[in-house]
């Protein structure tokens, strides 16, 4: 779907504009994040070392005229501080219209039937596979529709969605048709805190990176995932199964996610035991099948934002420990031991780039991945967030010519 001057004029009035009538609720939000970016041997290139700053605003109205319908724009900008001229659109972006959807609902049988229609951000289910990609300045959005029915004990969800193409400039942004993404969802309450939560997700994609090369995609993905606590053990458990037909060859693949973490106690710094236990199936083109994995929309921050890894041919253990000093504080601290479950595929780093000549060497082991964060809630609408990360190449990224790498970035995020 396409946007003209006239329906972002007419969002911007909508939104904006206090309309008459006991029924009718309207509220107003925005984001400003400034974050400073350090890569050292970024890609695990030596020598590609560079700072940048960068900044991300957001805007959004919402207008409930009646309790069935909801109203709601957004507006996005992305900056910069240097290499704006190659900088995407989703880090350098004069004004993006981010969010422009109606929202229906009605009482039935219960629970809630709703649809939302238009261009939306969207993230449902395990965040391997769907983010709203948090790390750039701008958030991927969808155009397009899905409905929702949910209740105490269940929600099912079905949705079309085509990809949002977007543009550097002010309100350039149109629709990519040939990217997109359908499916279902649900989730089923097992107990008070234990969610079932199945999925199908079908996605084509024109110009997926994969086995190397770039070219088009589509396949689709069934899975299941079990999530919640038991007493004191929280958990996320994800596993997917991938069919359908990548660029050269029939696509299967199968991928297995498993977060989860123990309270050692509830009182001064809550210590916390965590652990993410990641496995992806890779290999090369043979029998006219590609068995790479797709991590579709993964988020980028699930695997380190510094981009050293993907999940596909990926076998990764990352034990750590989390506290909370104060109730406004956290810190958490991991290191992945990560290795490549086929010696025939490459390596892959972030946005399912292979490191190249890997798939020519033989030998497991990818490297280590030590992960640092922190953040403070100053205040209700502040709070500040630090993250490090070093990734130590193992003999295999060695003999293809890699270094080891360093990523750091510091920030505050103000929302209203």
């Amino acid at each position: 779907m396409a946007w003209s001057r006239q329906s972002i004029i007419g969002a911007g009035v909508l939104g904006l504009l206090a309309l008459p009538g006991p029924a009718s609720a309207q509220s107003f939000s925005g984001e400003a994040r400034l974050r400073w970016d350090g890569h050292n041997n970024a890609q695990l290139k030596i020598g590609n070392d560079y700072q940048q700053v960068l900044f991300r605003g957001v805007v959004g109205a919402d207008w409930e005229p009646d309790p069935h319908l909801r109203l709601f724009g957004q507006v996005a900008t992305g900056q910069l501080d240097r290499g704006r001229g190659a900088a995407p659109p989703n880090f350098q972006n004069d004004a993006a219209l981010q969010q422009l959807f109606a929202e229906l609902r009605v009482e039935v049988g219960g629970g809630r039937l709703g649809a939302i229609i238009g261009r939306q951000e969207f993230a449902d289910g395990p965040r391997q596979l769907l983010s709203l990609s948090d790390g750039p300045n701008i958030h991927r959005s969808w155009n397009g529709g899905r409905v929702y029915f949910q209740s105490q004990k269940m929600r099912l969800g079905a949705f079309e969605l085509r990809a949002t193409r977007q543009g550097g400039g002010a309100f350039d942004e149109g629709t990519n048709h040939a990217e997109r993404i359908t499916g279902l969802n649900a989730s089923l309450a097992l107990a008070p805190e234990l969610r079932l939560d199945p999925f199908w997700i079908q996605s084509a994609n024109p110009s997926l990176r994969s086995g190397g090369r770039i070219g088009p995609d589509a396949r689709d993905t069934f899975g299941v995932r079990l999530w919640g606590r038991q007493g004191d053990v929280r958990f996320d458990w994800t596993l997917a199964h991938q069919r359908g037909r990548d660029q050269k060859a029939d696509a299967k693949a199968w991928g297995l996610f498993a977060v989860q973490s123990l309270a050692l106690s509830g009182h001064a710094w809550k210590p916390r035991l965590t652990s993410h236990v990641d496995l992806a199936s890779g290999g090369s083109y043979g029998n006219a099948t590609f068995k790479g994995f797709n991590q579709l929309y993964a988020s980028s921050a699930y695997l380190g934002e510094g981009q050293f890894l993907s999940l596909s041919n990926l076998f990764m253990i990352a034990p750590g420990i989390a506290i909370a000093p104060t109730p406004r504080t956290a810190l958490a601290l991991e290191y992945g031991f990560a290795r490549r479950l086929s010696a025939r595929d490459a390596a892959y780093a972030g946005g399912m780039r292979p490191y190249a000549g890997t798939q020519n060497i033989s030998g497991r082991p990818i490297g280590g991945l030590l992960r640092g964060s922190g953040s403070w809630s100053a205040t209700k609408q502040l709070t500040l967030f630090v993250n490090l990360e070093h990734f130590r190449a193992g003999a295999l990224l060695r003999r293809a010519q890699f270094g080891s790498g360093s990523y750091v970035h510091a920030g505050a995020t103000w929302r209203y």
